[in-house]
């Protein structure tokens, strides 16, 4: 039984160990000027080698407990917030990184139009979705291609601000 213990540790130290590694690869450069901190564990962190069992149960206790902000919920109220990007000229059209990669970075862009003086109002929920969408990567652990996504362009097209979508060739 003893040897039966030894090998299930080493299996579950070897994978903790890869799946570091496989982790490490695909961090981006963060900017001195910007300090990224974890969000607070939900629950006390129990070292799986010495209590197996209650570290696998706080895991399952932190993947049901909620969270204190909904990221679906604050993405519909930013998309909201945006509504149509109605704009009368393209000064009016501005461009906001929008989401989280797991990696790091925007998962993508959105478009938005200062027309109705609530650009505030936007980019207050803008970033209390993305800080929301980066909290909740972090508490399930995922993982992304860890692709950089270039912001695009902004126009104003039909009286509505749109991406500017660049194909490859």
């Amino acid at each position: 039984m003893n040897k039966l213990k030894k090998n299930v540790v080493s299996h579950c130290t070897a994978t903790a160990a890869l799946l570091l590694l496989g982790l490490s690869g695909c961090q981006q450069a963060v900017s001195e000027q910007e300090t990224r901190v974890a969000p607070a564990p939900l629950v006390e962190a129990i070292d799986p080698v010495a209590n197996p069992l209650a570290a696998v149960k706080a895991r399952d206790k932190q993947m049901t407990l909620s969270v204190d902000a909904d990221p679906n919920v604050l993405r519909r109220e930013a998309l909201a917030l945006i509504g149509d990007a109605r704009a009368d000229d393209n000064s009016q059209c501005r461009v906001a990184a929008f989401g989280h990669k797991p990696c790091g970075g925007p998962a993508g862009y959105v478009a938005y139009s200062t027309k109705d003086g609530n650009e505030g109002d936007i980019l207050r929920k803008i970033a209390a979705y993305n800080a929301a969408a980066e909290a909740e990567n972090m508490r399930l652990g995922r993982m992304s291609d860890c692709a950089v996504v270039t912001e695009p362009a902004v126009e104003l097209v039909g009286g509505q601000c749109k991406l500017v979508q660049h194909s490859s060739y």
